[in-house]
């Protein structure tokens, strides 16, 4: 399974505020809660709702859709609790 992600991750390239971007996610929700994190997405989803336009909204989920490969079953299981609370299953 290791081995299938990195191999699937070798042709994945982040640029460098990307790298910034999920850096400063990781320190920010360190040590939260499974549930604080959900309940924080929610809010983010509500406030993307109001501030983008249907297609770059839209083109968030399909980008979420487009990584399940690398995701393992527990995080897919995740994935799909959280776009069942947004209605976007």
């Amino acid at each position: 399974m290791k081995k299938d992600i990195i191999k699937k991750l070798k042709d994945f390239e982040l640029k460098e505020e990307q790298v910034e971007v999920i850096e400063d996610m990781s320190e920010k929700y360190k040590d939260k809660s499974e549930e604080d994190i959900f309940v924080e997405i929610i809010q983010l989803n509500a406030q993307m709702e109001e501030e983008l336009t249907f297609e770059e909204y839209e083109r968030i989920f399909e980008k979420l859709d487009s990584i399940r490969h690398l995701l393992s079953e527990e995080q897919n299981t995740k994935l799909d609790r959280l776009l069942d609370a947004l209605d976007k299953k």
